[in-house]
């Protein structure tokens, strides 16, 4: 769905983004993560049309966005990080606007902008002014714009930059909704758990340049090997059996033990790890909670970044 062919974006003796390839297939929610200037903002502002890359080129869905714009451009919402509403309007005469200025059909818009208000999430705010809605709503209502056309492909720069809690949380159910219903998403952040549970694939930037790219269950794989697991346990009773039991298995030299409750790294299938369980059952330890902790894309993306794995 989108195909990056040697972009580059270059200002004077500054290089935004070098030499980037990438390709993003349809109905994947693309993380692409780093620090501030990294060169996220200016890969997918030449996604969309609104930087001319240097050199390469960018396609979306089999059109090239610099030799036809405006048939690409169709194809694409786009939110940014910073975007300004015309607080002035309605919630739904905000969106009947941006319906209009896609050129949606007018017989359609109606229908449409009240199906997009249903999407976001704001039917009680339909005839509310945008200016009385919490940043939060904003967000979902500029979401709501770049979606009104139905594009393929929806590109966000720092989408939750600046919501609370809840509004993050109800901002990552919207966009796995939108991928549900068939969109192909791009989220830029600096803020890792912003894309923790949602991301099927992470892009890790760094001075312009992609470090490494692909789904994040690979990832992980290549970062710890195929089985690398690590058990998070609790338990009743004195620490030492537990002890003794993961020192036999090999396990006792890497695990951290609190009183009560630890964790080791465990290499090993399923299989293996419920063959674990059963047998620490057997030999008496009473244990209240066993289970495997997955790795987090911001420890992920700190083992690429800082040159654990290159």
């Amino acid at each position: 769905m989108i195909h990056l062919e040697k972009l580059s974006k270059e200002y004077d003796e500054v290089v935004a983004v070098r030499d980037l390839s990438l390709d993003i297939p349809e109905g994947e929610i693309y993380g692409l993560i780093g620090p501030n200037g990294a060169g996220k903002t200016t890969t997918l502002r030449m996604c969309c049309g609104l930087l001319e890359p240097t050199t390469g080129k960018a396609v979306i869905n089999g059109i090239d966005v610099n030799t036809d714009m405006e048939l690409a451009q169709a194809q694409v919402g786009f939110l940014a990080d910073f975007f300004s509403v015309y607080e002035d309007l309605k919630v739904w005469e905000y969106l009947d606007y941006f319906a209009r200025a896609y050129k949606l059909g007018p017989a359609t818009i109606p229908s449409r902008v009240n199906e997009v208000i249903s999407e976001i999430g704001l039917e009680v705010k339909r005839d509310s002014m945008v200016k009385g809605l919490s940043r939060g709503m904003k967000q979902r209502l500029g979401i709501g714009r770049a979606i009104i056309h139905r594009p393929k492909v929806l590109l966000l720069d720092e989408p939750a930059s600046g919501l609370d809690p809840k509004a993050r949380i109800e901002l990552r159910q919207l966009l796995k909704r939108l991928r549900d219903n068939g969109s192909t998403i791009v989220v830029s952040s600096h803020i890792l758990p912003d894309l923790e549970d949602f991301s099927t694939s992470i892009g890790v930037m760094e001075r312009g340049l992609m470090l490494r790219s692909g789904r994040v269950s690979d990832l992980r794989e290549q970062v710890d090997g195929a089985n690398a697991r690590t058990i998070q346990i609790s338990w009743l009773g004195p620490i030492g059996p537990v002890q003794e039991f993961l020192k036999t298995h090999g396990l006792l030299s890497r695990a951290l033990l609190d009183e009560h409750e630890g964790a080791f790294p465990f290499q090993g299938n399923d299989d293996a790890i419920s063959q674990l369980l059963a047998e620490m059952a057997a030999v008496g330890i009473k244990l209240t909670g066993f289970h495997e902790v997955k790795q987090t894309v911001e420890e992920l993306y700190l083992k690429l970044s800082h040159g654990q794995v290159m």
